[in-house]
């Protein structure tokens, strides 16, 4: 066998091989990402907070909404409500019930973000659409605070949340 011959089958070979070890890879990223959601939890159970954060962080960066809600839950005990918004904020735009609560009641009682009902009441309109009771228990009370028309513009944003 000429040298080229071999040198382009073991090439061959060798993105087989990379090919195979890269899908078992990606086949096995939900497993890894489910081990740092532990581990974080893990930490973030013993109070520290730290570690959790660098567990959940990059998955959140990644874009999963259940670590970005931990992300925010770990700022917030940590005092740090100003870093766990955004966050909250990722987990509720993907449709996490408890994150549209949370912020709600956050910009319901101006804790730790500017008081604004109309936000509060769209994101407590999206969770009370997936059949929250504790969402529509605080939708009625932030809707008795607001004008029709702050209710109609709440409800407009709402839709784009």
């Amino acid at each position: 066998m000429s040298s080229g011959l071999h040198r382009r089958r073991a090439g061959g070979a060798m993105a087989v091989a990379a090919g195979l070890l890269l899908s078992l890879v990606l086949a096995h990223a939900p497993d890894v990402a489910r081990a740092d959601m532990q581990a974080g939890w893990q930490a973030y159970t013993a109070g520290d907070y730290e570690t959790a954060i660098g567990e959940w962080q990059p998955l959140a960066e990644a874009g999963d909404y259940q670590a970005a809600y931990a992300l925010g839950m770990a700022f917030q005990i940590m005092g740090q409500p100003a870093d766990a918004v955004p966050w909250y904020e990722q987990a509720a735009g993907a449709g996490l019930a408890e994150a549209q609560i949370l912020l709600g009641t956050m910009y319901a009682r101006g804790s730790d973000v500017p008081r604004d009902l109309v936000r509060a009441y769209a994101w407590l309109h999206k969770a009370a659409e997936k059949e929250s009771p504790n969402a529509r228990l605080i939708l009625e009370s932030v809707a008795a605070l607001m004008t029709a028309e702050e209710i109609e513009a709440a409800k407009a944003l709402s839709a784009t949340l």
